[in-house]
C-alpha cells in the first residue's frame, strides 16, 4: 500500500514537473540577434585644449589624497558616447553608450564599467546593460552582458572588447570594439 502511494506521488511529482517545464518553453517573449557587434567613440574634455564643442567624456575630481597615486585610483569618467556599426567615426550611427568608469586599482590600469547601449537604430532596437572590470593591459577583454530592453529584452551573455584605435594627443581618442555574444 505504502508503495502504491510513493509511486502514485512520484509519478504526479514528475508530471508536474514535465508541465511546469513545457509551460516555460512556450513563453512568447521577444528574442533578438544572439550576436550584435557595435564600435563606441570616446573623446576626453581637456580643458588645455578646449574641447567643450566636441567632447563625449568627462573625468570627475580626482580625489584628495596626499600620497602618490599613478594609477589616477578613484577617479571617475562619466561618457555619452557615439556607437556605430563599423569603427570610423563616420560609419552608421546605431545609438549612444551611456555610462561611467572608475579606475579601481593602486597597481595597474583597470577600470569598472556600467553602461548601457542605447540602441535607437537599425534592425534591432533597444537598450543592452555591460558591466565588468577591464585591465587596459589585456588585448582582449571579457564584460557581462546583465540585462536589456527593447529587441535585447532579457539578454544576457558576454562583451568580448578591443581597443580598435587610440591618440593620446590632447585630447585623447580612442574607440573599441564590442561583439556580443548573447542569450536570452
Amino acid at each position: 500500500m505504502a508503495t502504491i502511494g510513493f509511486l502514485s506521488l512520484t509519478v504526479l511529482l514528475i508530471l508536474s514537473a514535465l508541465s511546469l517545464t513545457d509551460a516555460k518553453c512556450n513563453r512568447k517573449l521577444p528574442c533578438g540577434p544572439s550576436s550584435f557587434t557595435f564600435y563606441l567613440h570616446n573623446t576626453v574634455y581637456n580643458p588645455a585644449v578646449d574641447n567643450q564643442d566636441s567632447f563625449n567624456s568627462i573625468y570627475g575630481v580626482p580625489p584628495n589624497i596626499s600620497f602618490p597615486n599613478p594609477f589616477t585610483f578613484g577617479v571617475m569618467n562619466t561618457f555619452e558616447d557615439p556607437l556605430t556599426v563599423g569603427p570610423s567615426n563616420s560609419s552608421s550611427l546605431l545609438g549612444k553608450g551611456q555610462g561611467f568608469y572608475l579606475l579601481n586599482s593602486f597597481t595597474e590600469y583597470t577600470l569598472f564599467h556600467i553602461f548601457t547601449a542605447n540602441i535607437t537604430e537599425g534592425d534591432f532596437k533597444g537598450t543592452i546593460d555591460i558591466f565588468g572590470q577591464m585591465r587596459e593591459v589585456d588585448p582582449v577583454r571579457y564584460l557581462t552582458v546583465v540585462g536589456g530592453t527593447g529587441a535585447f529584452l532579457g539578454a544576457r551573455g558576454v562583451a568580448i572588447n578591443t581597443l580598435v584605435d587610440i591618440d593620446h594627443t590632447p585630447p585623447a581618442k580612442w574607440t573599441l570594439s564590442f561583439e556580443l555574444q548573447l542569450y536570452y
